[in-house]
This record gives structure tokens, sequence and C-alpha cells, in this order.
């Protein structure tokens, strides 16, 4: 049996919805992107969700399955930037741990359209306010549906990425090593989520304490399958983080075939 390592962020959960109920193929744990990225370099892991940056500190290891990834264009409340009322400039900005794909999309929004840089404090766990000596706090994922919804002084960054680039962002993909999966299984993964993106009421209804209105209105803000735009938005993703000397190394976006042979995106 396989096993693969998924994240809790309610944005990925139409990839994997499907996924839970294969137990005769798949056994599946719920990490944090980092966490996965951690395991799946110790092959503990055949398989993991992870983040682009994620990815990119290993692309000589890793490559992409084909066909599934979780992107959006615009407006997506899922990764945002929550700043004191008052305030001229941001110069310091709060966030977990965890949020590493993000850091670096707030780093490159505020560097490419605010011609700012400002200083990065990391905490353990979740935000659940704007800490007394930040400027603002970045939160990530379903946060920004429960804890911070309500807050008005916000910028969407996947909309403020979207106004730089044009381009979609990517929040996750799958990643595996070169035959570690077979065909049939790489066709499981890709077909659970082209179910999931087709059957958002179903999922929605499986979270009471979210309005299921709103939650299928955020999920719809996704997309799960991967095309040329998308590809591009990755690859301008990490070539903007390779630009502002945020990453070391500029990763090819490599895809595993179905027959576990590799390409790269140029």
């Amino acid at each position: 049996m396989k096993k693969l390592g998924i994240t809790a962020s309610l944005f990925a959960v139409p990839v994997f919805h499907k996924l839970k109920e294969r137990t005769d193929v798949f056994e599946l744990s719920t990490n944090s992107s980092l966490e996965n990225a951690k395991l799946l370099r110790e092959d503990k892991l055949d398989a993991a969700f992870l983040s682009p940056i994620d990815y990119a500190r290993h692309s000589d290891i890793f490559s992409l399955i084909p066909g599934v990834a979780v992107s959006s264009e615009g407006f997506s409340r899922t990764i945002s930037l929550f700043f004191k009322e008052g305030i001229k400039e941001i110069n310091s900005i709060s966030t977990d741990i965890t949020s590493v794909s993000e850091m670096v999309l707030a780093k490159i929004v505020m560097l490419e359209k605010y011609s700012t840089s400002p200083k990065f404090t990391v905490k353990e766990g979740a935000l659940t306010e704007i800490p007394e000596k930040a400027d603002a706090a970045l939160v990530t994922g379903d946060a920004n549906l429960s804890v911070f919804k309500d807050l008005q002084n916000k910028l969407d960054l996947v909309d403020e990425w979207l106004d730089i680039t044009e381009l979609p962002y990517v929040h996750g993909f799958w990643v595996s090593r070169e035959d570690r999966l077979t065909p049939t299984e790489l066709s499981i993964i890709k077909d659970a989520a082209s179910y999931g993106a087709t059957h958002l009421t179903e999922i929605a209804s499986l979270y009471p304490n979210y309005s299921k209105d709103d939650l299928i209105e955020y999920l719809s803000a996704f997309m799960y399958e991967v095309n040329q735009k998308i590809e591009s938005g990755l690859s301008e993703f990490l070539r903007m983080a390779y630009y502002h000397h945020i990453i070391a190394d500029l990763p090819d976006v490599k895809f595993l075939k179905q027959d576990n042979q590799t390409f790269s995106v140029n």
C-alpha cells in the first residue's frame, strides 16, 4: 500500500476527498506542506501534496504528478495580508512557521508592487489576531473563513499576484519520485481530483461549521487541473523567487509521465 501525505486546508479537500475511500490502494496522513516535504525526502511517503517552495527546495529528487494542482486566479480568500488601521507602510509581518510559499508570495508582492521589503516574524501555530508589535499578519487557508473573516483592512495576495503577472497562483500539487507510483495509481490520483472539482456541493456538506453556500463559493474560486497557463504561473512564481534571491537556484518544473518518464517545462 502506498503512503500519501495530504494537507488539512479546505481549498485542497477536493483533491483528496475521493482518495480517502481508496484504503485498498493508499494510506493517507495529514501534515503541513513543510512536514510532507520532510517525510517525502526521508522516503517515508510515496507521494505528497506540496507548496511551490517546498517543491523547489527538493526539485532535484521530486517531480510533479501531471494533471492535478490547486490554483486560483484573482480574489480567492486564501492568502491574505491583514494590516492595522491607519498605518502608511507595512514594515513588519507576522505569520505561522508553515506558510513558506505564502511568505514568498507576500515578499514578491511587496517588492514588486509596493517597493518595500518588510521583516517577517514567524511563530508556531496559527495566528488568531494581528500581534501588537507587527504592522500586519499573513493569514493563510481556513483562518480567512473563520478567525479573520470580518476584518476589512486587507490585501488578497492572489489578486495582487494576478495584477502583477496576469497569471494564476499555484497553491500546491502532488509530488513523487520517478518509478514510485504505478500508472494505475497515478490515474486514481488524477481521477480523484477531477471528481472533487465537480462535486463541490457534496464536499461542502461535510463541513457543518461553515455556511454551505459560503464554502461552495470559496471552493469555486479554485482550479484543480493543470493547463499551460497554470504551468506558466508556477514557473513565473519560481522565477521571481529566484530573481529576488529568495531561493538559491531556479528549479525545473518537472512532471512525471504516466509511464513514469519525466519531462520539463521551460
